[in-house]
């Protein structure tokens, strides 16, 4: 079912999580983490940013934390059109190299610390000769139905005492599950927003 290199993107919580509330994926689903899949002689793992630092899980513990009320996962599986094919040895090989870096809190692009979509942003981007690949855009805090800011965004940062990075740079797993260089191989479970027609 899945293959070296495939992209996850997961829903993790409900469509009050923070970022399912501000961004939209493939077809409306509101997914809000991701990573990519590596297989070995070991089994079906996943390397990804989530708190607190870069790692390497196995598929079922990252499937596991997406599961909806009836205990089902909510993932889409993306994999890269055979023409890109060639980066996934190397951006694998970047993705590695991150293990152990913190995760970033904050959402910024700094390379201190990585956040899922980030770390994705930046291995596909080593991998092609450091010219981006998945395009970073300004992000939005904005609720999709109010248009406002999210009252979560404003709460959220101002524990850090920061204002809400509204327009700044960053990426996130909604904008890249819609690249047209993926080709969607799966989409399972019940993800908020997704639109089948």
């Amino acid at each position: 079912m899945f293959q070296h290199g495939d992209l996850i993107f997961t829903q993790l919580g409900t469509i009050e999580n923070a970022i399912s509330a501000v961004t939209e994926g493939y077809r409306g689903a509101r997914v809000n983490h991701m990573g990519v899949v590596l297989i070995n002689n070991k089994g079906i793992f996943v390397l990804e940013a989530f708190p607190p630092e870069v790692r390497i899980t196995q598929v079922d513990v990252f499937l596991r934390r997406s599961e909806d009320l009836e205990s089902k996962p909510r993932y889409i599986c993306a994999r890269l059109k055979k023409e890109y094919d060639a980066l996934i040895p190397r951006a694998i090989e970047y993705g590695l190299s991150k293990r152990n870096i913190p995760y970033d809190a904050l959402y910024l692009t700094d390379e201190s610390s990585l956040y899922c979509s980030e770390l994705v942003v930046d291995m596909f981007r080593s991998a092609n000769n450091r010219m981006p690949f998945f395009i970073e855009r300004p992000m939005s805090f904005r609720d999709l139905i109010t248009g406002e800011i999210h009252p979560a965004w404003v709460e959220y940062y101002s524990k850090f005492g920061m204002e809400v990075p509204q327009g700044e740079p960053g990426s996130n797993p909604g904008d890249i599950s819609k690249d047209t260089r993926l080709s969607i191989v799966r989409v399972e479970g019940d993800i908020t927003g997704y639109n089948n027609h």
